[in-house]
This record gives C-alpha cells, structure tokens and sequence, in this order.
C-alpha cells in the first residue's frame, strides 16, 4: 500500500537505534532512583548491545556513548570500565571535535588512575520540530531533503563540563530514506515519485472539469452565471490543491519521539559555578537526570 501512499500511513513505527538505546538509559535511571542498582549492569550491557546491533543500527551514536561513559564513571562494576567509550568517543568521526578532546583528557585520567569525577547529567531543551522539502539535485538521500525548523546549539566543552546536541538523532531521522540506511524505504520512495505526480496531475484535471462542467450546466440551464462562478471557484480550489496533494503523497516518515532534548549536558562537582558551559545554558530548560546523591 505504501507504493501508493506516504512513508508510514499504514506500518507501525519501530524504534530507532539511538531511541531505543535512550530508552535503556532512562531505564537505567529509574533503576538508580528505585535503589535497585543489582539490575543496573544488565540494563548497561542492553544499553550497548542496541548501539552495536548491526543487523538494524547505522553505527555507534557519540550522544549515547557520552551517557553510557559517565554512567560507568559513577556506577564502577567489577570487570566492566569507560575507558572504551571514552576511547571511542577519542576517535569518533561521527563526534565533534571538542567532545574528541574532551574525551582524550578522560582517556588520559584514567590511564595516569586519576580520581573518577561523579558526573552530573542533564537534558538541555527540547528536540526540534522537523521540516522538508523535495531535492531532485542530490540522490544519496532519495529527493527528501530533511531539516530542524530551529537549529542546534553547539557542542560546548571545558575542564569538567560538556555540552553535546542531540544533532546525531536528528540525522538518523534524516537519512532513515537513503539507500545506506533502509534500501527498501529509498526504493518505495521512488517507485511512489510517479504516483504523486500523476496525483497532482488528476487534480488539476478533476478542477478543469468542475470549472468546464459547471459552466457548461450553467449555460444550458440558464442559471444567468451564478452556476459557472461556484464552479470556477470551487474548480480553482481543487486545482490549487494539488501540490498538497503532491506532497501528502511524497511525504517520508518523520516519526520519532518529541519529547526529547536538544542537547545532553554532563558537569563534574568541581564545574559549580565556574562551568562556561553551565553558563551557556542558563536560558535554555535544563532538565536533571541523574545527581549525586
């Protein structure tokens, strides 16, 4: 059906790896709240194993790898450290260049076996709202064009503090219409391209017959004109819809969480007061998710 009709009209919506790797993250928090810290390393080990699952993932997520490092910074186990996902976040692509610094420092911490900071973690805004527009001049994403309708903010980063947007969910969203990420939702949308196209193009023809239609019962009935304006005017309507016609059809799934943040925001104790990053944040939400007791 969906060769006919939008992107995600009549299928369920499956989570996406960096959501359901979030999803195990607030589990883990509500473990931490709960006191129940006996399952919190079961939860972790989920946790890694949806951002590392190949047979449905598009490579690590450095937002989701920064909150599984600090939380294995505060929650030591025997047999288990951070220094593979600080050391990943150190050579990521994927990661800014001040998170790849931030973690070199981390790598180098606990190498030299420096205290390990008690990290504070935070949401920081909301996730945007998503827009897009039809891009015939570039093929690797299909001719989908997907955008934030509010930009992100920056990755901000100090001694003890850092601040890291959510950006890389965001293009999970995007590509999720390529043919690298799903081959069968990049075919469907262009085997629907025609489809929508021939849509529009049959509105345009149903506008043009209610406007010949109506004028023409207008002049045989003797209606004085009254029957050919409703219809011009009705007719005008159904014809200036079609590139919306065009559009509902062409549309891709932009199905995702909202109630997500913009940013993720992790501070040591030593950051109070003198964060230049907790400054940044200060008239945006901030939302904590885990403290030190």
């Amino acid at each position: 059906l969906e060769l006919f009709v939008a992107e995600g009209t009549v299928t369920d919506y499956v989570l996406e790896s960096y959501e359901r790797g979030y999803l195990s993250f607030l589990i883990t928090m509500s473990l931490i709240k709960l006191q129940r810290t006996d399952q919190v390393t079961a939860e972790l080990n989920r946790f890694y194993n949806e951002e590392v699952a190949a047979t449905y993932n598009h490579g690590q997520d450095p937002v989701n790898a920064l909150l599984q490092a600090a939380l294995w910074d505060n929650l030591p186990r025997e047999g288990y450290s951070s220094r593979p996902f600080w050391l990943w976040l150190s050579k990521a692509e994927q990661a800014t260049t001040e998170l790849r610094q931030f973690a070199q420092v981390r790598v180098k911490d606990i190498d030299r076996k420096a205290p390990t900071p008690t990290w504070h973690i935070a949401a920081v805004g909301r996730f945007p709202a998503l827009d897009w527009t039809l891009k015939f001049t570039d093929s690797t994403n299909g001719f989908l064009l997907v955008k934030p309708v509010t930009p992100f903010m920056t990755t901000c980063a100090d001694d003890q503090s850092i601040v890291v947007p959510t950006h890389s969910w965001f293009q999970k969203i995007a590509i999720r219409h390529s043919h690298s990420y799903h081959p069968l939702v990049n075919a469907k949308t262009w085997i629907r391209l025609p489809f929508g196209l021939v849509y529009g193009i049959s509105t345009v023809v149903a506008g043009a017959g209610i406007i010949v239609s109506g004028c023409t019962a207008d002049a045989g009935a003797d209606f004085k004109g009254q029957l050919c304006y409703l219809s011009i005017r009705g007719g005008t309507a159904v014809m200036a819809s079609s590139g919306e016609v065009v559009k509902g059809t062409l549309r891709p799934d932009l199905r995702h969480w909202e109630d997500l943040p913009a940013a993720i925001f992790i501070s040591s104790d030593a950051s109070k007061g003198s964060s230049t990053c907790r400054k940044a944040t200060e008239t945006l939400e901030v939302r904590p998710l885990l403290q030190s007791s």
